[in-house]
């Protein structure tokens, strides 16, 4: 796996999915489990030069499973899910993610199913589009459909800027709307720096939640990957039950992922998450075993 997908996977994924624990009904792009929603994944800005002679592989990627739980206070449940997620790499042209999680939440089960696709136009410009839906679970969206363009700046490419919109269709009466800015600073040294801002604007009654956040991760492709990311802000409609859902409050979130190479293509993923809002605290744990290809 080049170090573009590898470093779009930390970015999705450890911080394009859908978020496990995806309280506020917010519009989120396809790869990494969080409350707030997370930015789209990001394409490495410097390809380094492949050693002469090599082979040109035209199709790689990731894929991988896991089991996640996390514990509610207040009387709250606890959740239970499973996953399946993965990442095609066509040509460093399109790069396809895809995503299919089962969880148990707040007394009720369903599935969800993503799939997203992001191209590259030009060495300075590219787009990402996923859809998304679900069987049962009244928590999770009828439909999910979120857009993003991305443009890389400065003499080495470092610095990524992106702006996106989504829309949201819950199962119960609300739907939403997400306009997302954001950027991204590749340091010459193993660290990244992310931060952007949510914009959700949730119907019936016009109510407007924004969501800032900040990731920062340490790294290296084939050896491990380290991502601390922190959000907070407002949520605008959150369902805990059959027709019933807590609106326009303050929620903060940390989540912690360490992704780790045992092999040049064997892995695992540990990940932590803290969540807070005024009815309820949630600790969430993940665990995954990848495989690169």
């Amino acid at each position: 796996m080049g170090r573009r997908l590898a470093l779009a996977v930390v970015l999705a994924i450890g911080v394009v999915t859908v978020a496990v624990g995806q309280e506020q009904q917010r519009i989120e792009p396809p790869t990494t489990p969080a409350d707030f929603p997370p930015s789209p994944p990001a394409v490495t800005p410097v390809e380094p030069a492949a050693p002469a002679g090599t082979p040109e592989r035209p199709i790689s990627g990731f894929i991988e499973a896991g089991l996640n739980y996390n514990i509610l206070t207040d009387g709250q449940k606890d959740w239970f899910g499973q996953y399946v997620r993965g990442v095609v790499d066509y040509k460093h042209r399109d790069i396809f993610a895809y995503e299919i999680f089962h969880l148990e939440k707040f007394g009720d089960q369903g599935t969800f199913f993503s799939i997203g696709n992001t191209h590259v136009f030009t060495p300075e410009w590219y787009a990402n589009v996923s859809v998304g839906t679900s069987a049962g679970g009244f928590f999770w969206p009828k439909v999910r459909v979120d857009a993003f363009l991305s443009k890389k700046w400065l003499d080495r490419q470092q610095l990524i800027t992106t702006i996106g919109f989504g829309y949201h269709d819950a199962k119960d009466v609300h739907y939403d709307y997400d306009f997302f800015i954001g950027a991204t600073y590749y340091f010459e040294a193993p660290w990244i720096i992310e931060a952007g801002l949510h914009y959700n604007v949730s119907e019936p009654g016009d109510v407007t939640a924004p969501g800032p956040f900040i990731a920062v991760t340490n790294g290296r492709n084939k050896e491990y990957f380290v991502v601390l990311r922190f959000g907070f802000g407002r949520e605008a409609y959150q369902v805990v039950g059959e027709n019933v859902s807590i609106t326009d409050f303050a929620s903060q979130v940390v989540t912690l992922t360490w992704r780790k190479w045992l092999t040049n293509e064997w892995g695992f993923k540990v990940q932590g998450e803290y969540y807070h809002n005024p009815f309820y605290e949630r600790y969430g744990f993940e665990f995954g075993i990848f495989r690169d290809f």
